[in-house]
């Protein structure tokens, strides 16, 4: 289920609170709070290191969306020291701005087909990558037997557990930053949050 029967408005106040872009950051926020460091476990040709090149442009630049949670590693659901990848749903589409439930309804279709074999070779892909688990898949088009005419794109991202509110993840839906020029993409840490998603993730 999704953290909130959200609103344009929540999402709306997450931009707000962080920013009309190009956002001009403090040292300090940006690399102390902000600014994820590359984890030791990453090799150096994981997919995920594009975001380290990539995220002082997110940051800048980057639009807030939501996002929606598809699969992610088990250990970011207990605390722990470090940060790990998940895969994640959004769309560049200001349909879902006042509609996440359908991106959670989306991101549920595809779990679903996980290890399955499938019929549509578009499926079988998102049911290969997903089983694996270890696949990096970056702004991969969303079959649109499953969308309709909106386009919504599963990325790899690393989620930075100091951008969580308790540094564990409880959720499945939350903003998101992209950008047109990278597949790149990060979590919108929690400090810019509307207060509702906050409160809503207080309440699991």
């Amino acid at each position: 289920m999704p953290i909130m029967q959200s609103t344009a408005e929540a999402l709306e106040s997450c931009r707000r609170n962080f920013g009309v872009a190009p956002r001009k950051i403090g040292w300090w926020d940006k690399h102390r709070y902000l600014r994820m460091p590359t984890p030791a476990w990453l090799d150096p040709d994981d997919g995920l290191q594009q975001l380290f090149l990539q995220q002082d442009l997110l940051l800048r630049e980057g639009r807030i969306v939501w996002a929606h949670l598809v699969q992610a590693n088990s250990l970011l659901f207990v605390p722990g020291p470090n940060d790990h990848p998940a895969v994640v749903i959004y769309s560049t589409d200001g349909f879902y701005d006042d509609r996440p439930e359908e991106l959670a309804h989306i991101a549920k279709a595809l779990y679903a087909a996980k290890g399955q074999e499938q019929s549509d070779p578009d499926m079988q892909a998102f049911s290969t990558m997903l089983a694996s688990e270890i696949a990096r898949e970056m702004r991969l088009p969303v079959p649109r037997s499953l969308t309709g005419n909106t386009a919504v794109f599963c990325t790899e991202v690393l989620v930075a557990r100091r951008h969580l509110q308790y540094a564990v993840l409880r959720w499945s839906q939350f903003p998101l930053l992209i950008h047109p020029s990278t597949s790149s993409t990060m979590i919108l840490p929690s400090r810019y949050w509307a207060p509702e998603v906050l409160a809503a993730v207080q309440r699991r």
